[in-house]
């Protein structure tokens, strides 16, 4: 009977604990954060080499130099076209000409980053009026009259226990 009375006093003094707090509304607020990074990067481009040629007999004749071809000795490159070659008048003169390249690369890239940040914010609690001289003294016995059963109750462990042992 004596642990139902310690058990009994301690649920009413939880009780009056929880009594005594005020329940607050809480809400959530979401904050979204964006952040964009652009990088910079550039590049060279590493071009293969590349030739071409052109191969041709040489004959003379009435005493001036002749070139003549041969088809199969002629080769083209990648980007370089076969030469032209001429021959006046003591002169050879080889055309050989290739195709603009663009060597320099330049590029932006861009990252984005998003956070999400939650946040609890609780609503203020608004008073409409003062407490009244009544309520005060009420708060205050109710404070004392805790302040007792939880003493009494300390007391009355302390006791049981001392005839146990």
């Amino acid at each position: 009977m004596e642990r139902f009375k310690i058990v009994f006093f301690g649920l009413i003094v939880l009780c009056l604990q929880v009594a005594c707090r005020t329940r607050q509304v809480a809400t959530n607020e979401v904050s979204k954060t964006k952040t964009i990074t652009r990088v910079k990067r550039d590049t060279i481009i590493k071009t293969d080499p590349d030739s071409s040629f052109y191969k041709a007999w040489i004959d003379c004749i009435n005493g001036k130099p002749v070139l003549k071809p041969n088809s199969e000795t002629k080769k083209a490159g990648n980007y370089l076209h076969v030469p032209n070659v001429k021959i006046e008048s003591n002169d050879l003169s080889v055309d050989c000409y290739a195709v603009a390249q663009k060597l320099f690369k330049t590029w932006q890239q861009e990252y984005i980053e998003e956070h999400e940040t939650v946040s609890t914010i609780r609503s203020p609690i608004h008073v409409s009026k003062p407490l009244t001289w009544w309520q005060k003294i009420q708060i205050y016995l109710g404070r004392i009259a805790l302040l007792l059963s939880v003493v009494y109750l300390v007391y009355r462990l302390i006791k049981q226990k001392l005839k146990i042992n």
